[in-house]
């Protein structure tokens, strides 16, 4: 489901990008989700959350939303969800149209 979070399957990327947010509405039903992947909010990320990376929550760490660095995954890859980020929808939403539109 759009905007929850999953641990990052990918082991060549999970130490910088331990989790990734799926950002495709529900509407679409593929067999892949678009998704985002997620880093601590330390160096070099610390300090740069702005309209293209959004900072977020979870369990009690900082993190930023990487949204420039999209990828597809399998929905296969997608199997429980650790979280959602639907309280930070607003500031993803708003990273998408930065990205896409320039607004």
């Amino acid at each position: 489901m759009q905007h929850e979070l999953y641990a990052n399957p990918s082991s060549r990327t999970r130490r910088s990008f331990p989790f990734i947010v799926v950002m495709q509405s529900d509407i679409v039903d593929t067999e892949t989700r678009l998704v985002a992947p997620l880093g601590l909010n330390v160096p070099p990320l610390a300090g740069t959350p702005n309209r293209a990376l959004p900072a977020v929550r979870h369990e009690g760490a900082d993190y930023i939303v990487a949204p420039p660095h999209f990828g597809t995954l399998m929905n296969l890859h997608l199997r429980r969800p650790l979280g959602s980020l639907r309280e930070f929808r607003d500031d993803l939403t708003r990273a998408l149209d930065w990205i896409f539109f320039g607004i």
